[in-house]
């Protein structure tokens, strides 16, 4: 597993180049939804995802290795924009918060 400072560099299932390798795309029969945990294409967002109800319960989490902490802050991130988002927001302005806090992780920026 490529790691870079502490932090595991995972496959993801992507067509945007980048340093972590691309896993294939689904194929038609299998949704983004519907897709399975034992699946080749299965990536981190996928699990983040579908742990994401289950795991803002825990207060604590044991961290066994660098793909545990990819998990942990992805359920932070994925929690902090949907504190953002607003009930009444339509879908447009609810995809401008999730970007405005991807830029905002990646310089560091509070809002």
């Amino acid at each position: 597993m490529l790691r870079i400072g502490n932090f595991a560099l995972l496959p993801l299932r992507t067509r945007t180049r980048g340093p972590a390798t691309q896993l294939p795309p689904l194929p038609s029969d299998v949704t983004d939804l519907t897709i399975d945990a034992s699946h080749e294409s299965y990536d981190p967002l996928d699990e983040v995802l579908s742990l994401f109800r289950a795991n803002t319960f825990f207060r604590n989490f044991e961290i066994k290795g660098p793909a545990d902490r990819v998990l942990i802050y992805g359920i932070l991130f994925v929690s902090e924009v949907l504190g953002k988002i607003r009930p009444g927001m339509g879908r447009r302005d609810a995809e401008k918060v999730r970007l405005g806090r991807s830029f905002c992780s990646l310089l560091a920026c509070r809002a």
